[in-house]
């Protein structure tokens, strides 16, 4: 016989005090309430769906359900993702002032998005290199100069429109409109992708695992959420705060009350270990929250293929993850605090064929020689401990 509930637990349960008070707890608290007692763990499941509406999410952006539902339908053609701040926004149902909406799309469809961007009203803003290129100012030339493009003209170089290095980034473009209810002005950027590459791979290859959320058609994905949303963490990859982008992407996100992780010294207490080795989309260790695509037109090619493969393509997709903590070279991020730059070590490899619409990214394997001492490390879940930039 099943005990009554606690009058706390009722409350916590009752649907008139659902919509009023679940949307003020963040992802810890909405966790912690949904383990307390199958009540409130129904109650939860209950109320997600209405707290992770993208088609509201997005609307600020397109204007209204329509907009937004052809903005989706052509995402699912394209195999554009949201990522960057909105998709964090997403996860965190946070909303952070003057935050663009970034497109990361196929080289080979930027003239499809770019156009339909257009068509809603947005006006395309030429940086002042654009400006000084053939097309000058003219959006459709840019667009389909870059869609026509089968190799990289970027690759190996540097690339400093404002804010972006490259990392299989081939051009941005920025398109602005005012908001037809607040009056302010509101933006999106298409990051076109290397011709050779996918738009996953931009995303592996962003400054920390902070921002490594995003979104397609019908899914939205976090690849690190217990540090992100847990521990309030970004553990840095890769280049470290030498760029004064990089410090001024550090800097805002320290300002989201987010920390940035310094030397990482075993062993720690995070909420959950990360775990190292070969890493999938939508695994375990990602939060996958599946999307209401009611009314997005999709193709019966794009369905095909998710009957065929049991699951979205974008899930064919890994990583490798490894712990180099202890082979890196010494240096600071932006508060001057020493860590170890490439402490974490993102890898994968881009797999290409003519009949995959997108090519592939599969998680790095290392020759057995090249394997270290340390090796039985890499392939196991364990804490880690971190120092934070302030």
């Amino acid at each position: 016989m099943s005990q009554p509930l606690s009058s706390g637990l009722t409350l916590l349960s009752a649907s008139t005090i659902v919509d009023v008070l679940y949307p003020h707890l963040s992802v810890k608290d909405i966790l912690n309430v949904s383990k307390a007692c199958r009540a409130t763990r129904l109650a939860v499941n209950a109320w997600l769906p209405s707290a992770y509406s993208i088609n509201k999410h997005l609307e600020p952006f397109f204007g209204d359900l329509k907009n937004t539902l052809r903005f989706r339908s052509i995402q699912a053609e394209t195999g554009t993702l949201i990522s960057g701040s909105q998709a964090l926004q997403f996860f965190d149902r946070a909303h952070y002032l003057d935050s663009d909406l970034d497109l990361y799309v196929s080289c080979r469809h930027t003239l499809t998005v770019g156009v339909f961007l257009l068509s809603i009203g947005y006006q395309f803003e030429p940086t002042a290199r654009q400006l000084a290129s053939p097309q000058g100012s003219n959006c459709r030339e840019h667009l389909e100069e870059v869609s026509s493009r089968t190799e990289s003209v970027r690759r190996g170089s540097l690339f400093v429109d404002d804010y972006y290095e490259w990392a299989f980034i081939e051009e941005v473009y920025t398109f602005a409109k005012q908001h037809t209810t607040y009056g302010s002005q509101v933006k999106i950027q298409i990051i076109a992708v290397d011709p050779l590459s996918s738009p996953l791979a931009c995303i592996l290859h962003f400054h920390s695992t902070l921002v490594m959320n995003f979104i397609t058609h019908d899914r939205a994905y976090s690849l690190f959420p217990c540090t992100t949303f847990l521990g309030r963490v970004g553990i840095t990859l890769g280049r470290s705060g030498d760029l004064e982008s990089l410090r001024k992407a550090y800097a805002k996100y320290i300002g989201r009350n987010f920390r940035i992780s310094a030397t990482p010294i075993p062993p720690m207490n995070l909420p959950s270990p990360i775990k190292f080795g070969i890493r999938w989309i939508g695994d375990r260790q990602t939060w996958t929250i599946e999307l209401d695509t009611t009314d997005v037109a999709i193709s019966d090619e794009i369905k095909r293929n998710y009957e065929m493969l049991g699951r979205p393509p974008i899930m064919l997709n890994g990583f490798t993850l490894e712990n180099s903590w202890m082979n890196g070279a010494t240096d600071t991020n932006p508060s001057e605090w020493h860590y170890t730059q490439g402490n974490h070590l993102l890898s994968f490899e881009t797999v290409q064929s003519p009949i995959l619409r997108q090519p592939l990214i599969l998680p790095a394997h290392k020759p057995p020689e090249e394997i270290d001492d340390h090796s039985d490390r890499r392939w196991t879940s364990y804490p880690l401990a971190y120092n934070f930039v302030k």
